[in-house]
């Protein structure tokens, strides 16, 4: 074969390898749309078998995002005439010429015909490259000791790539509409389906999830999927999975199920593409992925939505951004179990059995929404009631996290004791540190309809002058808001070794003793290891005990999360010349003692400081 033959067989090698490899990936590019080119998408909009729709192409929107296109259509067919672009159509396929597009993922709000916005397919599967299984952990921040009892939760951001302008006019008077404000393209909202939920729950809850791009629907959880019955052979019934199918993604699941619904965009192998936008856009993550039939669209002037139920697994959700979610098939996603003991004010003992999602925002979010939903699901959420909480967590290879608290309140008693379990395990999650693994999460929460409420009044001591190793007795006057008076004595002994001098000693509940040590000592912590954090979880005071500290001014420092007080100067000279380090932290008082008293009936707040004198 001459050198000219050998060349023209390899340029028609290559131009036949390219052909080829265009041909495998299916995809039609934007660059050759043209407005008003005809093609075809799929979805579902009864059971679980995809439907076609017709599409027009209206053009090409470059730069929608930055480094991002969006392609702009018109739909028509099915159910689209009566209910437009609804939610749950998040990554229905769009097909030109027999290759895939994208997927339906945007529209515009209150809009009069179904135009809707498509992500190009090659930008979803460009955002997701082969990467290790993530880890369930965050950036190693610098924590604030205050997070565990200023009982909030923050959220994130809401991701927004092509979220409307906002009018200030408009945001100032109607602030629910600032959203709608101008004309953009803005990403379909994802269908939150929310089964065995009271409506206090989404009452509390909605706000949170809508700011985060999710629509909630009263649902119904998730299918039996065997045994004999109406429910026996659904695998077969509902067919395989592919594009235009629906999927779900449980956040819970058991007797309390929140599944966000969209659409399957692309399948290659074992990967799967959906969505076209972000569910919460949390990077690396892994949830589980499962099936669904949707029950109807429902048609809304605001924004139509189709109602879904989840059924069997299909695999493991591994990456959510920008432009969509991606996942494997046939891979299982671990949850966490929740295991909820409620002891009724009726004196009934109830038992919820849960499995949470495992990732950095979510697991401590649907604790919160778990635990509250428990409550409010069988208690009175109006009128003064006391919740006692008892949680056991753990976390693989590292002791037990405990929880023990009690809270009065006229209306957010619920709310707190749900804060007091997902608290804590959102600040381990804020450690940053590696290979943390939730085993189980086992709660008991006994209420009361009663007021246990009372503010810490008068403390009378027999004497204020005495020897080491001497005892006192305490008493202890509190005031319920009734105006009853509650009196207790304690019996309390001053070590032997305590010299002689002027102390002080401090009677409060546990939150204040937290709250004067960070003040005292700096609220930031960073902790050296998981253990040392899971230490200093453990050892915070009680909101419903009162503690008994006795202390002496005297400088000392925290030095990397240790106290030691009653340092030498020269020691602490030394120990100034880091602080800059962020390393040391001064003190200016030395605890010799504290005492915990014992649990009262009443859950007592307050503090108060006076002066004893230890004689020689």
């Amino acid at each position: 074969m001459t050198d000219r033959k050998c060349l023209s067989v390899s340029i028609l090698l290559l131009f036949l390898c390219g052909s080829l490899s265009e041909a495998q990936t299916g995809f039609f590019r934007t660059s050759d749309l043209k407005p008003g080119m005809k093609g075809t998408g799929k979805t579902c909009f009864q059971g679980s078998v995809p439907e076609e729709f017709q599409v027009e192409i209206l053009g090409v929107m470059r730069g929608a995002a930055p480094g991002a296109e969006a392609v702009l259509a018109r739909l028509t067919g099915g159910a689209l005439e009566h209910v437009g672009v609804f939610e749950g159509m998040s990554g229905s396929p769009v097909f030109i010429d027999g290759k895939l597009l994208g997927a339906v993922a945007f529209s515009f709000p209150f809009a009069k015909e179904a135009v809707a916005g498509i992500t190009p397919i090659q930008q979803m599967v460009d955002a997701f490259t082969e990467a290790p299984r993530a880890t369930i952990q965050g950036p190693r921040v610098i924590l604030k000791k205050s997070m565990l009892w200023e009982y909030q939760l923050k959220l994130p951001e809401p991701a927004q790539p092509f979220g409307a302008p906002v009018s200030l006019l408009d945001a100032q008077t109607l602030p629910p509409l600032a959203p709608y404000s101008g004309h953009a393209l803005t990403p379909i909202a994802t269908p939150l389906s929310l089964g065995g939920v009271s409506a206090e729950t989404i009452r509390w809850f909605a706000p949170q999830f809508r700011a985060l791009g999710l629509s909630v629907l009263q649902g119904s959880g998730g299918e039996a999927l065997q045994g004999s019955g109406p429910d026996a052979g659904r695998e077969e019934r509902d067919g395989p999975l592919e594009p235009g199918s629906n999927i779900v993604v449980p956040l819970i699941r058991g007797d309390l199920d929140a599944s966000a619904a969209g659409t399957v965009t692309h399948i290659q192998g074992d990967k799967i593409y959906a969505f076209g936008h972000p569910l919460f856009n949390l990077g690396f993550s892994e949830l589980p992925l499962h099936k669904g039939r949707v029950i109807t669209v429902f048609p809304s002037l605001q924004n139509s939505f189709k109602i879904v139920t989840t059924t069997e697994p299909v695999g493991a959700l591994l990456q959510d951004r920008g432009a969509g979610i991606f996942g494997l098939l046939g891979r299982k996603a671990s949850m966490i179990p929740l295991r909820i003991q409620l002891t009724t004010s009726r004196g009934v003992r109830k038992t919820f059995n849960y499995e949470i999602a495992s990732d950095r925002f979510l697991t401590p979010f649907m604790i919160n929404l778990g635990v509250f939903n428990t409550i409010v699901a069988s208690e009175r959420v109006l009128g003064v009631s006391t919740l006692a909480v008892k949680a056991r967590i753990r976390i693989k290879g590292q002791e037990p996290l405990e929880v023990e608290n009690r809270f009065v309140s006229d209306s957010s008693s619920p709310a707190l004791a749900a804060l007091s379990i997902a608290l804590p395990v959102n600040f381990i999650l804020a450690s940053g540190f590696a290979d943390l693994q939730f085993e189980d999460i086992n709660v008991q929460i006994t209420v009361q309809e009663d007021d246990r409420g009372a503010v810490l009044y008068r403390l009378g001591l027999g004497k204020t002058e005495l020897r080491a190793g001497e005892a006192l007795d305490l008493e202890i006057v509190a005031r319920r808001l009734n105006g009853e008076t509650i009196q207790d004595s304690y019996p309390i002994r001053i070590p032997p070794d305590i010299p002689p001098g002027q102390l002080m000693m401090l009677v409060a509940d546990g939150t204040a003793v937290m709250q004067r040590d960070a003040q005292e000592q700096g609220d930031e912590i960073i902790p050296r290891d998981l253990a040392q954090l899971i230490k200093f979880i453990n050892n915070i005071r009680k909101n419903d005990r009162l503690y008994v500290r006795i202390f002496r001014q005297q400088a000392g420092a925290v030095v990397r999360g240790e106290s030691l007080p009653g340092l030498p100067p020269s020691i602490l000279s030394i120990l100034k010349s880091e602080r800059n380090t962020g390393s040391m932290n001064p003190i200016q008082t030395v605890p010799l003692m504290e005492y915990e008293l014992p649990p009262s009936d009443y859950v007592i707040s307050g503090s108060k400081v006076f002066t004893i004198m230890i004689r020689p």
